[in-house]
């Protein structure tokens, strides 16, 4: 597992683990502070819930992590929650449920919530071709392997069968790539020869970069397949996040705390945060218990130069269920409308665009 992999599982989120089983019965702009239950209110066993606390101690003792904030929720109540061990070891601090976390990829449902809101608002199509947004990305290289009959592999650069669409951004399916991941080594030289990646040094952050620059150095790559066709997990959802801003007008953090963060008072959400909160913020430990190197965070004290839609945000436990809460009404109400669209097959494909559903990310 690659460094970066294991920093956002196990160390700078400090496992903030959030479980929703069912979501809040208010309206997001009218929230109140989340009810709690006894698990055994809503079918749930507060003594095998108690098995987490245990569980959580021990990895904590075994110096796995150095604190943890959990949550759990059921028909819209919380039953379980609980802050274990330190926020941050090297001062002794105690982890609170309040704790503020990097998290990492976690940031990607965000941002594509986000994208999927102006899909709703018919700014954006999932069938659009992101060089509608981001011209850069018009008439795309893709980098192709071919294994010789000595077993060697060789690449070479082919056109781009079709565009990449906005749904392939939502699911990693556009054939752009993780430098620290990807096996395709010419991709991998081409984004340091762009200056989009610098090997060993968060080559997943990109946030020095303005959106623009961003956006010309990642695309002077080739692809590592052709769009559409195949699933690797990348820098898809920062993509994602420029073409938010380019249809929307605004920079990510703007839309996201316009759209999201405000309206369910998400109060401690964000892509950097003020001194007066960096004394919540939860830091890993030193040292990767996993593979031994020293563990390298990103800097979220000042405002980055672009908002990283695949990895920059900060959260809390209590605010990420406020997340998952309100999509799992947007997701009920998009169930109750989807009846409908059986039986209007003449209403065009813009309408029908809408019916897509977003794909894990």
């Amino acid at each position: 597992m690659s460094r970066w992999k294991i920093l956002a599982a196990t160390t700078a989120l400090a496992a903030m683990v959030v479980a929703a089983t069912a979501s809040l019965p208010v309206c997001a702009r009218e929230l109140q502070p989340l009810a709690t239950a006894a698990p055994e209110q809503v079918g749930m066993s507060g003594e095998r819930l108690g098995r987490i606390t245990t569980m959580l101690k021990k990895e904590i003792a075994d110096g796995k992590l150095p604190g943890v904030v959990v949550m759990v929720a059921r028909k819209g109540k919380i039953i379980y929650s609980n802050a274990i061990g330190l926020q941050d070891k090297g001062a002794n601090t105690p982890m609170q449920l309040d704790s503020i976390f990097r998290i990492y990829s976690m940031t990607k449902p965000l941002a594509s919530v986000a994208a999927m809101m102006l899909v709703e608002d018919g700014v954006i199509q999932l069938t659009d071709p992101v060089s509608k947004f981001l011209p850069a990305f018009k008439d795309m290289q893709v980098s192709v392997a071919t294994t010789g009959t000595d077993g060697k592999t060789t690449y070479a650069n082919v056109p781009a069968a079709k565009p990449i669409i906005v749904q392939d951004l939502l699911r990693h399916s556009a054939g752009l790539a993780y430098a620290e991941i990807t096996k395709n080594e010419p991709v991998k030289a081409a984004y340091v020869e762009a200056k989009f990646s610098q090997p060993g040094i968060h080559e997943y952050d990109s946030r020095a970069m303005t959106p623009a620059e961003q956006v010309a150095r990642i695309a002077k790559a080739p692809l590592i397949h052709q769009p559409g066709t195949m699933w690797e997990y990348s820098m898809a959802v920062d993509i994602l996040g420029r073409v938010v801003e380019a249809a929307s007008g605004k920079r990510l953090a703007v839309v996201l705390d316009e759209r999201l963060f405000k309206p369910l008072k998400m109060v401690d959400s964000s892509f950097w945060l003020p001194p007066e909160k960096m004394s919540r913020l939860a830091q890993p430990l030193p040292v990767d218990p996993a593979s031994g190197p020293k563990i390298s965070v990103l800097d979220v004290s000042a405002e980055p130069r672009n908002d990283s839609g695949g990895a920059g945000a900060l959260s809390t436990a209590t605010d990420y269920l406020r997340t998952d809460a309100s999509e799992r009404r947007r997701a009920r109400r998009r169930a109750r409308i989807e009846p409908l669209h059986h039986q209007t097959d003449d209403v065009g494909p813009s309408w029908h665009a809408h019916r897509s559903a977003v794909p894990a990310g």
